[in-house]
């Protein structure tokens, strides 16, 4: 049975009276925030998890790219406010890049229509400025973090999603508008062929999981990559078991993400309790 005092709290959202307060602070897009049906949701319900880690507080905006968080960007000061210490936010998630992959059509070159392999189908100069504007959000998040709680007397950790290889079939969140990876994908005349095309996508995703996230891998200042690629099944037979849409697992799918992948750097800090 859940943790039926589990909660994410959006914007405008706030705890009853006497109601456990967020512990964690959460900033990311569709795997935090589509519905109820979310990696978040999924943590705060488990019956493993700590009744005072039970609840996150979350944050984010429709297609906001990572580094409109940061600096003079749109929505910077929506994080400042919420980074005072006195909030007592003891761990952070982050999430995110798929709206930045979106603004960046996916690195792919205008017209891949003569690609011979997935490979082909990417423009060097814009892969380099997806990773680049990915690292570029991720570091300056993580930076106000550290300076915001730089008087408390630990280091909070902080936790990156690295996502799993979806399965471009067209399906999108509303059945009759399809998937914002397909619409990318026939854009630039990408193969139709769904293995092709989940090659492709397997290539974004090492990318930023190999070239971004792993370079912030630093277990000894707390800050954790998350890397759950290969968890979900991507197999023409299988997929639809883990995957709810082309972009979005299903509620179990999102288990399996959490208890292989999340679960063993959450333990330690008494997030997840049992073994």
């Amino acid at each position: 049975m859940g943790n039926v005092g589990g909660s994410v709290y959006r914007p405008g959202e706030s705890p009853d009276p006497g109601a456990t307060p967020p512990a964690g602070l959460a900033l990311g897009d569709a795997w935090f925030w589509h519905a109820e049906q979310t990696l978040l949701q999924a943590l705060v319900e488990h019956p493993q998890v700590a009744p005072e880690h039970a609840a996150i507080r979350l944050l984010g905006f429709n297609g906001a790219r990572l580094n409109e968080y940061i600096g003079d960007g749109a929505y910077a000061s929506v994080i400042r406010m919420h980074l005072s210490p006195e909030l007592h936010f003891s761990e952070f998630y982050l999430g995110g890049f798929a709206n930045d992959a979106l603004e960046h059509r996916l690195a792919l070159r205008d017209d891949c229509s003569a690609a011979s392999s997935p490979a082909a189908c990417f423009s060097a100069a814009r892969l380099d400025l997806l990773l680049y504007h990915v690292s570029e959000g991720l570091n300056g998040i993580i930076r106000a973090i550290r300076w915001a709680y730089r008087k408390t007397p630990w280091q909070q950790p902080i936790f990156l999603n690295g996502y799993d290889y979806p399965v471009p079939d067209g399906r999108g969140f509303v059945d009759s508008h399809g998937g914002w990876i397909t619409t990318v994908m026939d854009d630039a005349g990408v193969d139709p062929d769904l293995a092709f095309r989940t090659e492709v996508m397997k290539l974004v995703i090492d990318a930023v999981n190999d070239e971004v996230l792993a370079e912030f891998h630093a277990p000894l200042e707390h800050v954790f990559h998350v890397d759950s690629r290969g968890i979900l099944a991507s197999d023409v037979q299988h997929y639809a078991e883990d995957w709810e849409n082309e972009g979005y697992p299903t509620r179990d799918g999102f288990m399996k993400i959490l208890e292989r992948a999340w679960f063993p750097m959450l333990r330690p800090f008494g997030i997840i309790t049992g073994r």
